[in-house]
């Protein structure tokens, strides 16, 4: 099962972002055939753009430092995303957007909740004592214990291994999820990791998966649609992108590259 099936994007004056980006003024509609859609291009293409437009429209939970409707980084494409058009195969209420530069303040909002919580207990000694006490305190070490379990502590892994910890933690059955350029966080083989999780959830747990990104592993997961942006958007074979053409060209020779350079 996939979810959302078509979206129609509103239209506006060429120098008011982000119709200012040929990709976005020109597309009008996108349909979504797949349980996996990426999204591939240039940088300042309109991907990512169109990616946080979307993540606006649907409403879903960003995992940051901030939810969305606080989030000042987003101010540019609000409008333009409240003005999209959903179309569904069947509604899903489960998801969230990421973005690969959020998961250092996702662990910092992980840390200021363990902090208030730990407030909370010592409030608790002060006001409360006996049954109330340990029932109220028995709660707050209950939410501590749950986030250790489903993240541990973030704090003592690698940027790439927390990164996968998080979606490892949040990534559950029947949702759809918008990230954006995860490999940023990602060696190779941390990718064929997320490569992995992607591709069981999507075929096995009905999850709609839509991500931005430049990694050539992400780009051959199975029966995804490939959307490059450019000049305007086109559905491709990865084969076709100039991510594989150009690494393929320099992976057989690098040093007609580097006469170039």
């Amino acid at each position: 099962m996939y979810y959302l099936r078509q979206i129609n994007l509103p239209s506006g004056s060429d120098r008011q972002f982000p119709f200012s980006l040929k990709s976005l003024k020109e597309l009008g509609t996108m349909s979504f055939d797949s349980p996996i859609t990426v999204f591939v291009g240039e940088n300042g293409s309109g991907k990512s753009t169109l990616l946080k437009a979307l993540a606006i429209k649907l409403n879903f939970p960003a995992i940051g430092s901030t939810d969305l409707e606080s989030d000042e980084t987003l101010d540019g494409v609000k409008n333009f995303g409240e003005q999209i058009i959903t179309q569904w195969n069947e509604k899903a209420y489960r998801g969230f957007f990421f973005r690969a530069e959020d998961y250092f303040g996702f662990v910092k909002r992980l840390q200021n909740m363990d902090s208030e919580m730990q407030g909370d207990i010592v409030d608790f000694e002060k006001r409360l004592s006996g049954t109330g006490l340990k029932l109220a305190v028995g709660s707050i070490l209950g939410q501590k214990e749950a986030l250790r379990k489903k993240y541990g502590d973030l704090t003592e892994v690698s940027h790439g291994e927390g990164f996968l910890k998080v979606l490892e933690g949040r990534l559950q059955a029947e949702g759809i999820y918008l990230i954006d350029e995860p490999e940023a966080a990602l060696s190779p083989q941390r990718q064929l990791a997320l490569f992995s999780l992607i591709k069981n959830l999507a075929e096995n747990h009905s999850c709609q998966f839509i991500i931005a990104t430049h990694s050539p592993i992400l780009m051959t997961l199975p029966n995804a649609t490939i959307f490059q942006f450019g000049e305007q958007i086109q559905k491709v074979n990865y084969e076709d992108t100039e991510h594989f053409t150009i690494l393929k060209n320099f992976l057989n020779n690098p040093d007609a590259f580097l006469r170039h350079l």
